[in-house]
């Protein structure tokens, strides 16, 4: 036994000089909720550094045992020998760990062992329209920052460091803070504002080093790679990391770091990056978008036994239960009038879903849903007023059963259960070679519910048709290039 007193021992000494690590903080806690005679000793270990003042250590207001925290009752002992103790010590240390017992009880809590808090490195000053991409750090205005790491998706962010340097970083950016005086821009813009008492502040980029000799100067890290560095103000000493050498730069200088050397650029005649970026063909390629809301485009659900009503229908509804009553598909009619030239090398499919307010999400699990495309032409003629049950192209009897020899499964995606509104998208190969077989200008696409309903009035889910008010109808984002392209 003796060792593991030694063992509480050190750890408490490691409370009171705020030595604890996480692992060790831990190790502590566990001896201490353990073991009464652990939390005694805890207690009288620690009573000469309390900040409270015990007013139960009066020897009048001594009961002769304690009701010790989990409602253990026994005689007052700890694993030292106490044969030596006068009176009014024994007295002193019952009165402290009654008191320990009393707080703990009503949910106060001594936890007086507190691992150390990380050193602050800088503080978030402001965050203007912010939003965030991860990190390893807090993102509330005014939150003490220690080393870490901040991405910031939108928006602007105010840091300002312990030295007195400041910052602000304009999305998108990637941002490491190492030090007081030291930072890691590894992507992003940030301008920097250093006041003579923070002279030395240095930025790295991944191909220069930065220190600042009082001034205000920008960054602009350019894919990861070249660093544009910019002097509003004063002097800074920029260091090229592949060469080594060192650029010595004034008021009114522009440089860019690229990994193998460094030049001047002249900022007011840049062109945008995606102009600098452009590849010979790239101006061949084109984005486009879809609808069933475009051209001659069509959407409807059918349902069993049930017809759908003839007219607008806002949402397209989906169901599939163990009793097949009430099943419902929704059809989707996409004019690819807009690409008869074009090969589309990418393709993606959104559906927007809606609460229909039919049915009960309890009943219904995690579900899976399934985009086919008709691959038999001949049936695109459907009508959105006409289409029903029993003359749906490609349909059978079941909440998911299609005839499997006129459709192509182009993909899947999953609605959690008690998720009633969002998007969800397929994407692929699969549904791109779907849409360049196109005969006819007309793909109709099929969805339905895999996963079954417990028939008890289950959930109907319900996605965004092009006759809702507000929300999207079901879009195509493709990218194509003519077909003559490889």
């Amino acid at each position: 036994m003796s060792g593991r007193w030694d063992e509480l021992q050190a750890l408490c000494e490691a409370a009171i000089e705020e030595r604890l690590t996480v692992d060790s903080a831990a190790r502590l806690e566990s001896l201490v909720l353990s073991d009464p005679d652990a939390r005694r000793f805890y207690v009288e270990y620690l009573h000469q550094h309390a900040s409270l003042h015990w007013a139960a250590a009066e020897p009048a207001f001594l009961p002769a045992t304690l009701s010790l925290v989990g409602g253990d009752q026994s005689p007052l002992k700890t694993p030292r020998d106490t044969s030596r103790r006068g009176p009014r010590q024994s007295l002193r240390i019952a009165g402290l760990a009654a008191a320990a017992a009393l707080l703990l009880g009503l949910g106060i809590g001594l936890n007086p062992w507190r691992v150390r808090t990380p050193p602050t490195v800088a503080t978030l000053a402001e965050a203007k329209a912010c939003k965030w991409d991860g990190g390893s750090l807090p993102t509330v205005s005014g939150a003490k920052l220690p080393a870490g790491r901040l991405r910031l998706a939108e928006g602007l962010a105010k840091i300002t460091f312990a030295n007195g340097a400041e910052i602000t970083l304009e999305a998108p950016a990637d941002l490491e803070l190492v030090t007081p005086d030291h930072c890691v821009l590894h992507a992003g813009r940030l301008v920097a504002k250093v006041p003579p008492d923070a002279i030395g502040f240095t930025v790295k980029t991944p191909t220069a080093l930065i220190e600042d000799l009082g001034t205000a100067f920008g960054v602009n890290v350019v894919k990861g790679k070249a660093a544009d560095v910019q002097v509003f103000e004063g002097l800074v000493d920029v260091h090229h990391l592949k060469t080594g050498k060192l650029a010595h730069m004034r008021s009114g200088e522009n440089l860019r770091f690229s990994p193998d050397s460094f030049a001047r650029f002249n900022p007011m005649v840049e062109r945008p990056s995606a102009d600098r970026d452009l590849k010979r063909g790239d101006a061949e390629t084109r984005l486009l978008q879809i609808s069933t809301a475009t051209g001659r485009g069509k959407d409807a659900y059918i349902r069993r036994p049930i017809p759908m009503g003839n007219g607008p229908e806002a949402l397209l509804l989906v169901k599939n239960t163990t009793n097949d009553d009430y099943g419902r598909k929704a059809y989707l009619g996409m004019d690819l009038s807009p690409i008869a030239d074009l090969k589309v090398v990418e393709a993606t499919l959104s559906l927007t879903f809606a609460p229909s307010e039919l049915g009960f999400a309890s009943e219904v699990p995690d579900a899976t849903f399934s985009v086919y495309g008709l691959s038999d032409e001949s049936l695109d003629g459907w009508g959105e007023d006409s289409i029903r049950w029993e003359n749906a192209p490609a349909n059978l009897s079941g909440g998911a059963a299609l005839a499997l020899d006129k459709v192509v499964l182009l993909g899947r995606f999953e609605i959690i259960q008690g998720v009633l509104s969002g998007t969800r998208s397929i994407a692929g190969q699969a549904l791109a070679d779907f849409l360049n077989q196109d005969t006819n200008g007309m793909a109709t696409l099929i969805i339905v519910r895999e996963t079954k309903g417990s028939g008890r009035m289950d959930l109907v889910h319900g996605f965004a048709g092009r006759h809702h008010p507000q929300l999207l109808p079901p879009t195509l984002k493709l990218t194509t290039v003519p077909r003559s392209s490889p």
